[in-house]
């Protein structure tokens, strides 16, 4: 089994070896699958190697660290089979992707945005600059998400990406954007580091702000040409959900197997913001679907009514059934 992380590596192996019923694996049952981070949003991709639940599917994965402009093409290419990047696969399925979408983990963003004393509302975004990671990332559509519901265009804001970790912060602090977007779990951190010493917070996007947030997505042709795999996909990531909402230590140590030099800290408060936006079935109505669905197609040109129906983009019957079939068996994770 190929991961990036060596002790996770190792760690997963034992696993897998030890699990029991495990089905065995064959070839067909090898699947690479591509997660964006190490952190616990992550975390029940991590869980299902580490616990064996891939393994009593029959499924033998390999997991590789890589944003979604890398899992994406490699989703199209198939030569990964599932990544943890749905945000970067949505803007593909736009423009032609024979993609799915088949769990959603939140309906509901755990950003906020803060701004300097000329920002009091969304309206006085008007004609300035919002700060954030990468254009086109979730930060982005979450803000447009936010304005669209406020009735205002979002082509009368600028967004200026300033990467990752104080950068952000310390461009609102000198001025050179009005406002940013930043996740909740970074504020503690930037307040300590002095960064928003003369900024308030405008907006929590949480409850407010409606659309999917991180999940799960592979291509319809695995769908079509092996269910079994699919299902065993599933299966596997629900079980560890479960299993993420039950046992917070253990999750938080799993977790940290597959980073480097991982703070525990940071990672116990990751959890936190994990189970409070995390959705109870992994899927998610049309409602917390479309608003998201309308500004990728703004921004990419395409008109509204070439976007796609809901069932061309998210596939949530696979989940449907699993969640079904481990009630029935009031199946339980154990630690």
């Amino acid at each position: 089994m190929s991961v990036l992380s060596r002790r996770g590596a190792i760690a997963a192996l034992g696993v897998l070896a030890a699990a029991p019923l495990a089905r065995p694996v064959s070839a067909a049952g090898k699947l690479a699958i591509s997660v964006p981070a190490t952190d616990v949003d992550q975390c029940a991709v991590f869980i299902a190697v580490q616990k064996g639940y891939f393994a009593a599917e029959g499924l033998d994965p390999s997991i590789t660290i890589a944003g979604g402009g890398v899992a994406t093409p490699a989703l199209l290419s198939g030569s990964t089979q599932a990544s943890a990047s749905p945000a970067s696969a949505l803007s593909a399925i736009l423009r032609g992707a024979d993609l799915r979408i088949l769990l959603v983990f939140g309906t509901s963003p755990p950003y906020q945005l803060w701004a300097n004393d000329t920002i009091h509302s969304l309206a006085d975004l008007k004609g300035k600059t919002v700060g954030i990671q990468t254009r086109g990332d979730t930060f982005e559509i979450s803000t447009r998400v936010a304005l669209a519901q406020a009735g205002i265009p979002a082509d009368s804001i600028g967004f200026t990406p300033l990467g990752v970790g104080t950068t952000v912060g310390a461009a609102l602090g000198n001025g050179a954007v009005a406002a940013m977007c930043t996740a909740s779990v970074e504020v503690a951190k930037l307040h300590a580091l002095g960064e928003l010493k003369n900024a308030h917070l405008v907006l929590d996007y949480f409850g407010k702000v409606h659309m999917p947030f991180n999940g799960l997505v592979t291509s319809q042709k695995l769908i079509a040409e092996s269910p079994d795999v699919v299902h065993g996909l599933v299966t596997g990531i629900v079980k560890a959900v479960r299993y993420a909402r039950a046992f917070k230590a253990q999750t938080i140590a799993i977790t940290a197997k597959y980073g480097t030099a991982p703070d525990l800290n940071a990672l116990a408060g990751d959890y936190d913001v994990f189970m409070q936006y995390l959705t109870p079935s992994l899927t998610a109505p049309p409602s917390a679907l479309m608003p998201d669905l309308a500004v990728r197609a703004e921004m990419i040109g395409i008109e509204k009514a070439q976007i796609p129906p809901i069932d061309k983009v998210y596939d949530f019957r696979v989940a449907q059934a699993v969640n079904a079939e481990l009630d029935r068996a009031h199946w339980r994770p154990t630690a």
